[in-house]
């Protein structure tokens, strides 16, 4: 299934859940890819995909790292006693 095919909202759960994003994505890492990067880019314009990024943070499923220079994205993480 190509990546347009999915919302864009299924496109960043798909980036974000990826072996190459375990420590999580910068906004524009989403769409950017490197010549290394294996995973599919979210096909969206900046403004659609911020628009399912705080979709998806609002329904607890992405969270935000923003310790650093840029807001780094990630899955949210969930507790180990959850997870069984």
């Amino acid at each position: 299934m190509k990546s347009g095919e999915l919302s864009i909202r299924d496109q960043i759960l798909n980036a974000l859940g990826h072996q190459e994003a375990s420590d999580g994505l910068y906004f524009r890492n989403l769409w950017h890819l490197h010549e290394e990067d294996e995973r599919a880019p979210v096909e969206g314009d900046e403004v659609s995909i911020l628009d399912a990024l705080k979709e998806l943070i609002a329904a607890g499923l992405v969270e935000t790292d923003d310790s650093g220079k840029e807001v780094i994205f990630q899955l949210t993480k969930l507790p180990k006693s959850a997870s069984r």
